[in-house]
């Protein structure tokens, strides 16, 4: 029977080529290399002996590996892997060196960014409410985008800012907002989206569609 080759390893494994080549950077070194060794037709054994591992071990990372590459992707997981190719493609280096131009604490803000993680759960590890580690996020994201204030990206932050500050004196539902702060009710949606997934506004139980600032007032 012929050898698969990597590309029909990996497709036997549930895993496309685009979905490969977006998410193989992000596996640590030793599962990169075990996963590369098995998708060529190395042995668990041979793999072992070269990496000082039993044959066990290094099934272990591959499933480890596996399981990374297979696991399905949130929104923002999907928002954050995207804004660290654009700024990397647009620097030149890895995001993880572009951030250490940035004053603390926007270095960790924006690599929680990039990977999904919500400035809820960071905020208060780092002493601060959640709209301002939003800002200083959403602010830092701009400044590695090329997008200073007056662009699209920073006029984007300055409203979802404005729109925070008018929930703050009281809930507001969609036709509300749409008053105060005129656009298409789907840039609307979009923008609420993202106020309730960064812990900045919520949804009350009492109407449908109505917000309620997340922070006390």
């Amino acid at each position: 029977m012929p050898k698969k080759t990597p590309g029909q390893y990996f497709l036997s494994k549930g895993i496309s080529p685009g979905r490969l080549a977006d998410h193989l950077e992000q596996l640590y070194p030793l599962e990169r290399e075990v996963l590369l060794a098995r998708a060529t037709g190395e042995t668990l054994r041979a793999i072992g002996q070269r990496l000082n591992l039993t044959p066990e071990g290094v099934r272990q990372v591959e499933i480890r590996a596996l399981k990374k590459l297979q696991e399905e992707d949130t929104p923002a997981q999907v928002q954050g892997r995207r804004f660290r190719l654009a700024v990397e493609h647009r620097l030149g280096v890895p995001l993880e060196t572009a951030v250490k131009e940035l004053p603390e604490p926007e270095p960790t803000l924006v690599l929680a960014y990039a990977r999904g993680e919500p400035v809820a759960d960071l905020a208060p590890k780092l002493g601060l409410s959640i709209t301002e580690a939003t800002a200083l996020r959403d602010r830092a994201i701009a400044r590695l985008l090329g997008e200073d204030r007056g662009s699209r990206a920073g006029k984007w932050v300055e409203l979802k800012a404005a729109v925070v500050a008018a929930l703050r004196e009281g809930p507001l539902t969609y036709d509300d907002l749409e008053a105060r702060f005129p656009m298409s009710r789907r840039r609307l949606m979009k923008l609420m989206l993202e106020l309730v997934n960064e812990g900045q506004a919520e949804l009350t139980d009492e109407y449908p569609f109505r917000f309620a600032s997340a922070q006390p007032a």
